[in-house]
């Protein structure tokens, strides 16, 4: 089992999470989401030992525990199999087992005896003997061929890469294995070959993912890191529970917090009347004639003085209620304000005509994409799909212009005003803040509308104008992206993997955004359900 107690991070004195408490056993396969920035990398970062916490405790009882990359760009140089033997843990029980086997030949001891017993005990536990058949059937599981195992990374396309890091996955000999994204990049194809994988491993999985359907079909519960010091919410029964406790959760603390502010309103209108009262009974006293003044303004001083006690009383309940107060819950993230009406359907915004791309490091064997043909107007939704490998990213730089083509055409009409979101979801000056990142990819607005429209995304105001954008989480710079595509009020969107690193509430609201657009739409996206809530019209399978 892996247990975590009290578990907290923080970066120059400021919280990423605390009072973090939860427990991985024998089989689980958890997802673990949360909003961009609560920490949820930096978890699994502790959990496999790469960083230190700054409170609390990880307690692995008998378990090996391991975090798989997605990204394979610190791997170029390298064979597939030095990869798959390094990332799954194998070459350092390896190299553990050699040091303590020639310790002990040098310094024969108990305690070197100790040491080589259990190094020998590890290369057991890791199946090491077993490893070359591992690696062989899970690239074939993969798709990719056995003699892949001798390729270099660096000579590998993007989607076979995509496709070692999934052979990685299912040749890791961990008991809990860490993953973070494991659908980001993936077809369709592979995100069903791990969801298979996955179900029926005897390994316990956590897994950070915002695909919903991937995290439907993956997992047999959900853990929420909340960010701050806010902990941790857990959902036994899988991701439909999480959606419908998060509905009952948010009904539940809307209707609280209603209540407390009709409360609170009730108190203070009782102070002010009791303070009305209290004047009105010292001005009677005042009022009477010499006659009666004495005894009557004995009597009003004290109505006075208990009104006023009474008043007092209130205005100290009335603190406390504001100090107890709860939070006022966050309302489902809407982006309807992102996109203005388009014009009329129909207007011809964009033209590809026979566009080809002919690339690769290898000029005996050229790697050859299209010819393609696209007629966009507006209103048309098109969904850009196909394996890893089959140029959807390269067919979306090429209408860009990111890419140069050797053949056709591709051309924007003078109506046409286009927002463009690449796949690695590039912000243009990595090391200036969000605030001005956006100010740059979007120069017509000004810093206030800037700000304004980077806190409707949700992102926190103090690291506006302080933190590098490099610093941000993955999730963090595709909202300054997005803001970008609002600020710029496009009528033409292409997007490529827009989801990737989104927290779940921002694709929901970015699905039902885009559900209503009027302008033209060009998608390349392996995620499923978003596919399908926005509405596509027209698929194109490369």
């Amino acid at each position: 089992m892996l247990t975590v107690k009290n578990l907290g991070y923080e970066v120059d004195g400021s919280d990423i999470f605390s009072n973090v408490d939860m427990s991985i056993s024998t089989g689980d396969k958890a997802g673990l989401i949360g909003p961009n920035g609560a920490g949820k990398t930096t978890l699994l970062n502790i959990l496999a030992g790469e960083l230190k916490p700054t409170d609390g405790d990880v307690i692995k009882e008998n378990v090996e525990v391991g975090l798989l990359p997605q990204d394979l760009s610190d791997w170029l140089d390298r064979s597939v199999y030095d990869f798959l033997e390094e990332v799954t843990g194998i070459k350092s029980v390896k190299d553990e087992f050699s040091t303590a086997e020639e310790l002990y030949a040098k310094e024969p001891g108990e305690n070197t005896l100790v040491l080589f017993c259990d190094a020998a005990e590890r290369l057991g536990h890791y199946e090491v003997d077993s490893f070359d058949g591992r690696v062989a059937r899970s690239l074939r599981g993969a798709g990719l061929s056995d003699d892949f195992v001798s390729r270099e990374i660096g000579d590998l396309s993007g989607g076979q890469r995509t496709r070692v890091a999934l052979a990685a996955i299912m040749s890791a000999p961990y008991d809990v294995i860490l993953l973070d994204e494991p659908t980001n990049n993936l077809d369709m194809e592979g995100i069903v070959i791990l969801e298979k994988f996955i179900k029926g491993s005897n390994a316990a999985f956590l897994m950070v993912s915002h695909d919903r359907r991937f995290l439907r079909n993956a997992t047999s519960r959900i853990i929420e890191l909340l960010g701050g010091d806010k902990g941790v919410n857990q959902y036994g029964l899988g991701y439909d529970e999480y959606v419908e406790a998060r509905v009952a959760a948010y009904e539940s603390d809307k209707r609280r917090y209603n209540e407390h502010q009709v409360a609170v309103k009730g108190v203070q209108a009782r102070v002010r009347d009791r303070k009305v009262q209290a004047n009105s009974a010292d001005r009677g006293g005042r009022a009477r004639s010499d006659n009666d003044k004495l005894g009557a303004n004995h009597r009003a001083g004290r109505a006075a003085s208990h009104l006023s006690s009474q008043a007092k009383a209130l205005e100290a309940r009335l603190e406390r209620m504001k100090s107890e107060a709860p939070n006022q819950p966050q309302e489902p993230i809407s982006l309807d304000f992102m996109f203005p009406e388009a014009e009329s359907k129909g207007n011809r915004l964009l033209i590809v005509s026979d566009l080809e791309v002919v690339y690769g490091a290898d000029e005996s064997s050229p790697v050859r994409f299209g010819p393609y043909s696209l007629d966009v107007k507006t209103g048309d939704k098109i969904a850009i799909t196909g394996a890893n490998g089959t140029g959807k990213s390269t067919l979306i730089k090429a209408i860009m212009g990111k890419v140069k083509i050797s053949g056709g055409s591709s051309k924007l009409t003078t109506t046409a005003r286009v927002a463009y979101i690449d796949q690695s979801q590039t912000l243009p000056e990595p090391d200036k803040t969000p605030l001005e990142n956006l100010l740059s990819l979007a120069p017509e607005i000004s810093r206030e509308e800037a700000m304004h429209l980077l806190v409707k995304f949700n992102l926190k105001r103090d690291t506006l104008t302080t933190m590098a954008a490099s610093k941000l989480s993955g999730g963090e710079r595709a909202k300054v992206l997005l803001a970008s595509v609002a600020a710029k009020k496009a009528n033409l969107l292409i997007l490529d993997e827009p989801t990737n690193n989104l927290d779940i509430p921002t694709i929901e609201g970015l699905q039902e955004a885009l559900a209503t657009y009027n302008g033209a739409i060009i998608l390349v996206s392996h995620d499923r359900e978003f596919i399908e809530g926005i509405g596509i019209d027209t698929t194109i399978t490369l």
